[in-house]
């Protein structure tokens, strides 16, 4: 297969490129060179000079270019797109706005024209929209555990919009013109270094989190795109969370719903044997068998 993707010089590209150029003819871009790439990495807060090392076909563009982008998808099968500008601040919410939601759509049409089979699209668990950057200030609503994605969603900041707003363009997509597409609400992304800290530093827990305690290993992550890209048959639109198997905390889950809030441990969806985690990965595992093999705590 084909497979063109975008954002390559990020974190989570990093992890699914060797993965996919072993059975497939990967081609990448990015809107800086890959020698002068620079990484963010989660946890750190910092964004660090780390030149990308390849041989992979490498097109330096900005997803907003519709020449760049219809140049970059001649000839693919299939696009994961990981893209992205990140920040929940209304000051730059015009440029996260745009560069995101426009972006996509710019994609979305070239793939279109370009007669590609499948476009897979990192979201992320702020189309929720009760995680973070809510500038009301109040806290979100939860009537019942674990979060699934028919959680009816309360977003209030420019980057959670686009990221909504990009799953309603693929659905248009598929529905208009049968472009088989999905969007991945991705927990929040640790790198090998991040996870290993969480490990050797897990203290007892001594309050309720709206984070919900949610993570996900950037390995499992692309795994769980790699499974999605090659599954034989993936509904023409879905959205997908994709988090850990257990939470960041140390405690049996029901434990910590009991303690600090008692209604939703009355009101479960789902059972939560051990540590299982508050941000529902079945819809996942059900349609293209994503399981999640890192774990805060070994099994």
């Amino acid at each position: 297969m084909h497979v063109l993707i975008t954002g390559a010089c990020g974190m989570i590209a990093r992890s699914l490129i060797p993965r996919l150029e072993k059975n497939h003819q990967v081609r990448l871009l990015d809107r800086v060179p890959p020698e002068q790439a620079t990484m963010f990495t989660p946890g750190s807060g910092e964004r660090r000079a780390t030149p990308l090392v390849t041989k992979l076909p490498f097109i330096v563009g900005d997803q907003l270019d519709e020449a760049v982008i219809a140049k970059a998808v001649t000839g693919v099968d299939a696009v994961i797109h990981l893209a992205a500008a990140v920040s929940g601040d209304p000051k730059f919410g015009v440029e996260t706005f745009r560069s995101n939601a426009v972006g996509t759509y710019i994609l979305a049409d070239a793939c279109r024209k370009a007669g590609t089979k499948r476009l897979l699209v990192a979201s992320s668990i702020n189309a929720f929209g009760c995680f973070y950057w809510r500038q009301s200030g109040r806290p979100p609503v939860h009537t019942q555990m674990p979060l699934d994605e028919t959680y009816p969603t309360c977003v209030e900041d420019p980057y959670s919009l686009s990221k909504l707003v990009n799953e309603e363009t693929l659905a248009t997509f598929h529905r208009g013109f049968g472009l088989t597409t999905a969007a991945f609400r991705f927990a929040g992304v640790f790198s090998e270094e991040h996870y290993r800290n969480t490990r050797a530093n897990l203290k007892p827990t001594t309050a309720w989190a709206d984070d919900l305690w949610q993570w996900v290993h950037v390995e499992d992550v692309a795994q769980g795109l790699t499974q999605a890209l090659e599954a034989p048959s993936l509904p023409g639109f879905g959205v997908y969370a994709l988090g850990a198997a257990d939470t960041t905390r140390p405690e049996p889950t029901l434990e910590l719903l009991q303690r600090f809030r008692p209604d939703l441990a009355r009101n479960l969806k789902e059972p939560l044997p051990g540590r299982a985690p508050l941000l529902s990965i079945r819809k996942a595992a059900e349609t293209f068998g994503y399981q999640p093999k890192y774990r805060i705590i070994d099994a």
